[in-house]
């Protein structure tokens, strides 16, 4: 559905038009995926998916256009609120007339007004676009880093409550499921891997290491657990999802280990008021029982460990200071190799 937001006066002093398009949209589909084909293959095909099927998830290209031809270009991925702002692209011909400037005010004034409550992305460090996003209201999750959020209201208030578990006993086996990943977890999965929560090892399969952005990591595996559900195989990966927020509050997967043949790989983790359901989201992976299965865990996450206990597993052995804890490499944590047999 196509939305008019305003005209735009460039600095070249030629009007454009600011607009909305909300997926999926067969009329806009290919244009936006042609100013977007530089893309690697994986976000073409992901904007493919979300300009040609409902998928789930709110997903909204901002652009600036000029007699239906995309010059400029901005996205945000959401679910109840929560999500990605990704894509950010003007052609090279149409830069330097403050375009991507005009396009960000305009997404972040219709994000709030449309009740959004926090958004997530990756850029460069010190770069242009870091500097465009600060100036909107976007902080650094890590000094040195490129890593950026932006919430509505305080942070920390968005966090407490979006991530909080019931109280009423009443309420507890209403308030999460667990569900094959899909589509809806993308814009929700970052509010839980880029937290100051405890856990290094956070999915070794992904190269989630410490406080990462899964936009990118998420999507090769999205596209595989689609491409398993039409085939009627058994899904990989497993979410363990809170109900009345959306919120991604655990994720389990298994993986062929591309190091060692002869062994499969798992990884799980929760936030951190979630840990007592990681045992059952686990044996949701159906592993076959063929090869050795291993999985990591770093000595800063007792319930991680305790998890993996408590579903079979046993320490091998301890792999000392092996995993910085952070971008600053400020210090090393120790890592265990547990096996289940």
């Amino acid at each position: 559905m196509y939305e008019r937001i305003d005209n735009v006066l460039l600095k070249s002093g030629e009007h454009v038009e600011a607009a909305v398009i909300t997926g999926p949209d067969a009329a806009w589909r290919e244009r936006i995926l042609e100013l977007l084909g530089h893309k690697p293959p994986v976000y073409n095909w992901q904007n493919a998916e979300l300009l040609s099927e409902e998928v789930g998830v709110d997903v909204r290209f901002y652009i600036l256009h000029r007699d239906g031809t995309p010059i400029s270009h901005m996205m945000t991925t959401t679910l109840q609120g929560v999500g990605i702002l990704g894509h950010v692209w003007t052609r090279p011909d149409e830069r330097q007339k403050g375009a991507a400037s005009a396009l960000m005010d305009r997404l972040m004034q219709h994000f709030v007004a449309q009740g959004g409550q926090a958004l997530f992305l990756g850029t460069g460090y010190d770069s242009h676009p870091y500097h465009l996003y600060r100036s909107r209201g976007f902080e650094p999750i890590e000094a040195g880093r490129g890593l950026m959020r932006f919430s509505s209201a305080s942070y920390a208030d968005f966090e407490a409550t979006y991530f909080a578990p019931v109280t009423l006993e009443s309420d507890m086996q209403s308030e999460t499921q667990i569900v094959p990943l899909g589509w809806p977890h993308w814009p929700t999965c970052p509010a839980l891997f880029l937290s100051d929560y405890a856990g290094v090892v956070r999915n070794v399969a992904l190269k989630l290491f410490g406080r990462m952005l899964t936009e990118g990591p998420l999507l090769p595996l999205i596209q595989s657990e689609r491409a398993r559900r039409r085939e009627g195989e058994a899904a990989r990966a497993w979410v363990l999802q809170k109900n009345t927020t959306g919120a991604t509050v655990g994720l389990a997967t298994w993986h062929d280990d591309v190091q060692w043949p002869d062994r499969r790989l798992v990884d799980v983790y929760c936030h951190p008021d979630y840990w007592n359901e990681a045992p059952a989201l686990l044996s949701q992976l159906a592993v076959p029982p063929d090869k050795y299965v291993i999985a990591y865990a770093d000595e800063s996450c007792e319930p991680q460990l305790q998890a993996y206990y408590d579903s079979g597993f046993k320490i091998v052995t301890t792999l000392p200071r092996w995993l910085a804890i952070d971008s600053a490499q400020s210090g090393y944590t120790n890592v265990m190799l547990l096996e289940k047999r």
